[in-house]
């Protein structure tokens, strides 16, 4: 299992590498500095839509509330993120104004992290807050929270989160909160926040209390995962109310569409109606990886009935790539004669790589062995286990490349 972890990150950086050289020589380095709005904006589009009519929260975090309710807090609290997110581009021009300046997505997701603390460090103080505080839904619904649970590591080697946070910043993170709509009670913002010196504060919400029941379901929500993948925000901060559903913690599973949100509407569109075609066609996810940071992921989808993989489809802030298998090219009704030069070019030099490159004439390898196949009479051969990368900016190439899925299901 480890052993495809890792060969799947690999894949995905591998992905992600040839994005940013697409990029690159295409002058992409020039024109594709964003600022804060734009990572806004990106973000939100991972924000996952509102709950459907059939989801079950499971007995443990419904905290003897009816269904009703549970429901209107995650709406509430999905309504906030999309405030969250405009606050902090609005006042793009105060806030990480240093760090921000050398922003760049070429450098993936972890530059947002690097540049623009404040979206971890929200996170961080809203989805402790929502763990270690205890719910009140009476008069009104409220955290009451213990100051030096927030203090407590939890485990020997790993120290709280929010500790890394110094005071100054902490008491600009919670006006900043304050001023949309957050109130602390036993909180005192005319000198650094010292949790050390305070005892029991309460977390109000001003204009709708149900967002403080909201903030304390997807807290839960991102401790009933388990993987990394709530590492950072990529639970909490995209309302990823799904873990919910769970008893017990488990592995969480997420599919394309989910992050298709975050592109271009071409795109999105393109990647639904592709995810649709794979799981109709028998296919199903078998791995996912998504960076420690905002959200970027790179989805594998393997044929049940053939037991191979299909494609992997990779997206992030830079945008959307695929990387696709060309098992069909060995039958006489394939996609190759379609393709243009630019699209013929990858195929020729594309699949596994590293094979290729030590034995270019190779029998065989631990992937699978050779797809010999011919093309305008030359004889080609690649490895069962390469693909060819692809960016889907073009629709001309989304056109023939759903074709060329199409075949290799058939």
């Amino acid at each position: 299992m480890f052993f495809l972890k890792d060969r799947f990150v690999i894949i995905y950086d591998m992905l992600l590498s040839y994005f940013v050289l697409y990029n690159k020589d295409k002058g992409g380095g020039a024109c594709m500095k964003k600022d804060l709005t734009y990572v806004c904006n990106y973000l939100k589009g991972l924000i996952i839509p509102d709950m459907s009519d059939d989801f079950v929260i499971a007995a443990p975090f419904k905290y003897d509330l009816p269904d009703e309710e549970l429901r209107k807090g995650i709406a509430a609290f999905h309504t906030f993120l999309h405030v969250l997110y405009d606050s902090i581009a609005t006042e793009k021009n105060e806030i990480d104004v240093a760090k921000g300046a050398k922003y760049d997505p070429e450098f993936g997701e972890d530059s947002i992290h690097k540049c623009f603390p404040i979206i971890n460090e929200v996170a961080i103080i809203l989805s402790t807050l929502g763990l270690y505080g205890t719910l009140e839904t009476a008069p009104r619904k409220m955290l009451v929270v213990n100051s030096t649970d927030l203090l407590t590591p939890l485990s020997s080697t790993k120290p709280p989160a929010m500790n890394k946070i110094n005071n100054k910043r902490k008491r600009m993170l919670f006006e900043f909160l304050s001023n949309l709509g957050f109130y602390f009670e036993g909180l005192d913002f005319s000198e650094s926040i010292d949790f050390s010196k305070v005892r029991t504060f309460y977390v109000t919400y001003e204009d709708d209390d149900f967002v403080i029941l909201g903030m304390k379901l997807l807290a839960a929500a991102k401790g009933n995962i388990k993987s990394g993948y709530q590492k950072f925000m990529t639970t909490f901060m995209r309302c990823d109310f799904y873990p919910l559903a769970n008893v017990v913690p488990k592995a969480h599973a997420a599919s394309a569409s989910e992050f298709a949100n975050s592109q271009p509407i071409e795109i999105r569109d393109w990647v639904v109606d592709i995810e649709k075609l794979l799981m109709e066609n028998g296919c199903r996810i078998s791995c996912f990886f998504l960076s420690n940071t905002n959200g970027d992921g790179s989805f594998s989808y393997i044929s049940q009935k053939g037991k191979k993989t299909v494609c992997r489809i990779a997206m992030g802030i830079t945008g959307c790539l695929i990387e696709i298998r060309g098992n069909h090219f060995v039958n006489e009704n394939n996609i190759l004669p379609e393709l243009p030069e630019e699209m013929l070019s990858v195929v020729k030099s594309g699949g596994c790589g590293d094979c290729a490159a030590n034995n270019p004439n190779f029998k065989s390898c631990r992937h699978g062995g050779p797809i010999k196949f011919i093309y305008n009479g030359e004889d080609l051969e690649r490895c069962a286990f390469g693909g060819y990368v692809f960016e889907l900016n073009d629709q001309k190439k989304r056109e023939l490349l759903k074709k060329w899925l199409e075949l290799e299901l058939a």
